[in-house]
């Protein structure tokens, strides 16, 4: 099958140099990522590095067909010029998106209305999620609207990132509609079986080699988590996402500023956020634009401990036991469809005995429940993309029911 894959990508959007009809050319290198203005730009143009594992996880899910990643960015330029989706239509039999919150208040999809009109092809919507759950019947925007119109008047698909998207969807009048999880789930089950098999462990709790992710710039959550599990002599790994463009994270200086060691991932220059004064830890700060070398970085861990969905799943993508703490609908939703141990982050934060608290969480964990449901969740997942006629490889499709995380346990 041929498959126009576009939406959120993968890490290697950087090296696309130019898109013309149905063809994308592509440079045989990256870019040098070394100033602060290299910083802000890389870390703009995917909105937050945690993207990179869906547009990864979408892509590597089709890689038995004959895949073309199209930014969707051509997409929208193409609008205009004659014959462009003609050309298009007939170089793909079918298109696939990769999203993710694309169903929120604050976010209106005209131009994925349009464009998706346009595409004359059948279209599998994958990882489409909703962001602030709460009244979004009534405030979805106008845009949104007509995207969902346009697709469910035409031959589409709808792969959800879990149970209350899907059921949001189907009463929206689409045809075809399956929880499947995150795509960036399936990326390398091998690994995250083993990362599964780790975290009932209540040991780890005493480890000194851990990541954290959060909202650094924003609120001190992660400076208080560290500071629970680290020693005074320890130093803190945090992983940055998006917090340089959406959080007030300042890297001090000019553009042309040094600010990035690509070897290590580290950023070299001063930073200044709120709450900065309040770490009692030593702590370098991390970003990654190449999830192999980010996976690379994971795997010399012990473990991950965040507040950020993709920063704990690219951990455990390399084999590392990753811990989260659910803030918001998107990561429960996530967390309830795919049935990983967790912790509330209203629970945790108000908890005194953090620590002790903790490891006996992570003693009372049954890892083979927890894996039972994860292979179920892998099963269905290509199952549904077999189903659409993206076909899988028959050992992935062994038939396995997919009960709710509780049913599960």
């Amino acid at each position: 099958m041929r498959i126009l894959l576009t939406g959120i990508p993968s890490y290697l959007q950087r090296t696309v140099a130019s898109a013309s009809g149905a063809t994308v050319r592509h440079k045989p290198y990256f870019d040098d990522i070394r100033s602060r203005k290299d910083v802000i730009e890389q870390v703009k143009k995917i909105a937050n590095t945690g993207n990179y594992l869906i547009g990864e996880g979408a892509a590597h899910a089709l890689k038995d067909h004959d895949v073309t990643y199209v930014p969707f960015w051509h997409l929208a330029n193409s609008l205009s010029q004659p014959g462009a989706y003609d050309e298009l239509s007939q170089a793909f039999d079918i298109c696939v998106f990769a999203s993710a919150n694309l169903l929120r208040p604050g976010y209106s999809a005209d131009l994925e209305a349009t464009v998706f009109e346009k595409l004359k092809m059948p279209v599998v919507v994958m990882g489409i999620g909703i962001q602030r759950k709460a009244n979004l019947r009534d405030d979805l925007p106008g845009g949104t609207q007509k995207f969902l119109d346009v697709l469910r008047n035409k031959e589409s698909y709808f792969l959800t990132r879990g149970y209350f998207t899907s059921e949001f969807l189907k009463e929206q009048g689409m045809k075809f509609v399956r929880p499947t999880g995150c795509p960036s789930l399936y990326f390398n089950p091998s690994g995250m079986r083993q990362a599964l098999t780790k975290i009932a462990n209540p040991e780890l709790v005493e480890s000194q080699n851990i990541a954290f992710g959060g909202y650094l710039g924003s609120v001190a959550d992660t400076i208080v988590d560290a500071h629970v599990l680290l020693k005074p002599d320890s130093t803190a790994h945090y992983v940055i996402q998006d917090e340089v463009v959406v959080y007030n994270m300042n890297i001090v200086g000019d553009d042309a500023t040094p600010a990035y060691d690509a070897p290590s991932g580290r950023i070299v220059a001063p930073l200044e956020y709120k709450h900065q004064e309040k770490w009692q830890r030593k702590n370098d700060l991390h970003v990654f634009f190449d999830t192999n070398r980010w996976r690379t970085w994971a795997s010399q861990l012990d473990l991950s401990f965040g507040r950020r969905f993709h920063g704990c799943i690219i951990t455990m993508q390399a084999g590392i036991p990753s811990l989260m703490i659910a803030v918001d609908d998107r990561m429960r939703e996530m967390l309830e469809f795919i049935g990983f141990p967790h912790l509330e982050a209203n629970i945790w934060n108000r908890e005194g005995q953090k620590k002790a608290y903790l490891k006996e969480f992570l003693s009372t964990i049954d890892a083979q429940a927890t894996i039972d449901r994860y292979n179920a969740c892998e099963t269905n997942f290509r199952t549904a993309l077999n189903d659409i006629g993206i076909k899988q490889p028959a050992a992935a499709l062994v038939p396995q029911p997919v009960a709710r995380a509780h049913e599960a346990a």
